[in-house]
C-alpha cells in the first residue's frame, strides 16, 4: 500500500522531461512525433465520419473533434506546449477519442478507434500524475467496455470479449512500460551533466564505485583519475561572456570524450572542473593526462588545463569503494592545484593517494 501511496503522489514529470530532451536535442524530434500523430488522429477522425450510416448530428461532433486533432498537430508544429496545455491537450484527446468511438453506428468501428487511447495513456504515464493517468485509463477502459457491449449484442460475442482483453491488456501494460522508461530517462537525468552530456558528480560516483568493485573482484586491479581545471576559465567568462564560457565548456568535453574513449569515465564536477577515471595504474593515467593536456591545448579560445594525476591499488574489498574515491581525488585535486599553481598547461603526479 505504501508504493502504491508513493506512485500515486507522484508529481508531475513534464517540465523535467522537456528540459532533457531540449538538452539533448530531441525536442524538435519529438515535436514531429506528435505533429505526425496528431494529423493522423484528424484525418483518422474525418474518415470514420463519413462511415455509411453515420447520423447527421454526429458526424457534426465528430468534425470537430478532428478539427481539435488538427489544431494539436499545428500547436506541435509550432512549438512544444506548456505543462498546462499538455495536460487540457491530454483531457481533451481522452474525450475526443471516447466520443468518436461511440458515435459510429457499427461497433466494430469502435472498438477499432479504441486503440488510439493506448498511444495517448503511453504519453501521459511518461509526462504527467498518475491521477490524469488514472483519469485516461478510466476514460479508456470505460470506453472499450461500452464498445464491447455494443458489438456483443450486435451478436458477435466473441470478438467483443477478444477484442476487450487485448485493449485492456494494452491500456495497462503500455503505460507501465512508460514508467518504467520514464525512471530510467530520470536515472540518467539526475547522473549526467546538462550542458556537456557528461557525468555529473552523483554520476560519477556511480560509475567509480561499479569500477573500483570490478577492479576489486579480479583480485588486484587500479583506480586512478585526472583532474582538470581550465586555466583562465573565469576571465574568460568576464570578458566574453557566459555563452562563450559554455561553448568552451562543451568543446573541453568534447575533447575528453575523444581522447579517452571507452572504458573511461568522464565527469564534469562542477564549474570549469573535470574529471576522468580509468581502471589502470598512475603511470598508465599519466600518459592519458599528457594527451589530454595537449588536446585541450588545441582550442581557438588559448583555454589550456592544469592537470593532476593520482591513482591507488585496489585489493578485494579492502576498503569502501566511497573511501576509495574520496582518497584518490583529493591526491589528484591537490596535485592539480600544484599544476595551476606553477603556471598551468601542465601535469602533476601526486606522490601517494
Amino acid at each position: 500500500m505504501n508504493y502504491v501511496g508513493q506512485w500515486w503522489r507522484q508529481p508531475d514529470r513534464y517540465k523535467w522531461l522537456s528540459e532533457y530532451l531540449a538538452t539533448r536535442r530531441l525536442l524538435v524530434a519529438a515535436r514531429t512525433v506528435m505533429t505526425v500523430v496528431s494529423l493522423i488522429l484528424a484525418v483518422a477522425v474525418v474518415l470514420i465520419s463519413f462511415s455509411p450510416g453515420q447520423p447527421g448530428p454526429a458526424q457534426a461532433v465528430v468534425w470537430v473533434i478532428g478539427a481539435g486533432f488538427a489544431g494539436m498537430a499545428l500547436l506541435y508544429a509550432r512549438r512544444w506546449p506548456t505543462a498546462r496545455q499538455s495536460t487540457a491537450l491530454s483531457i481533451a484527446g481522452s474525450l475526443g477519442i471516447a466520443v468518436t468511438a461511440l458515435t459510429p453506428v457499427d461497433p466494430h468501428t469502435g472498438l477499432l478507434t479504441c486503440w488510439a487511447f493506448v498511444g495517448l495513456a503511453a504519453y501521459v504515464a511518461s509526462f504527467h500524475t498518475p491521477k490524469l493517468l488514472t483519469f485516461t485509463v478510466g476514460v479508456s477502459l470505460g470506453t472499450v467496455a461500452a464498445c464491447a457491449v455494443r458489438t456483443g449484442l450486435a451478436g458477435d460475442a466473441p470478438l467483443a470479449v477478444a477484442v476487450f482483453l487485448l485493449s485492456t491488456g494494452g491500456l495497462l501494460t503500455v503505460p507501465f512500460g512508460g514508467q518504467i522508461l520514464v525512471r530510467l530517462v530520470w536515472n540518467d537525468a539526475v547522473s549526467t551533466d546538462p550542458l556537456t552530456g557528461l557525468s555529473n558528480r552523483r554520476g560519477f560516483r556511480r560509475s567509480a564505485r561499479t569500477m573500483i568493485a570490478e577492479a576489486a573482484r579480479r583480485g588486484s586491479g587500479s583506480f586512478s583519475v585526472v583532474m582538470v581545471d581550465l586555466d583562465g576559465f573565469k576571465s574568460l567568462n568576464d570578458t566574453l561572456g557566459h555563452a562563450v564560457g559554455d561553448e568552451v565548456l562543451v568543446t573541453v568535453a568534447a575533447t575528453l570524450r575523444e581522447v579517452c574513449g571507452p572504458g573511461v569515465i568522464t565527469t564534469r564536477v562542477g564549474g570549469e572542473e573535470f574529471v576522468v577515471a580509468q581502471a589502470s595504474p598512475p603511470g598508465d593515467m599519466e600518459l592519458l593526462a599528457r594527451r589530454l593536456c595537449v588536446a585541450i591545448a588545441a582550442n581557438r579560445w588559448g583555454v589550456t588545463g592544469s592537470l593532476g594525476v593520482a591513482g591507488i591499488t585496489v585489493r578485494d574489498l579492502e576498503a569502501d569503494p566511497g573511501t576509495v574515491i574520496e582518497r584518490v581525488v583529493a591526491s589528484a585535486d591537490m596535485a592539480m592545484y600544484e599544476a595551476k599553481r606553477a603556471g598551468g598547461n601542465q601535469i602533476r603526479q601526486a606522490t601517494a593517494a
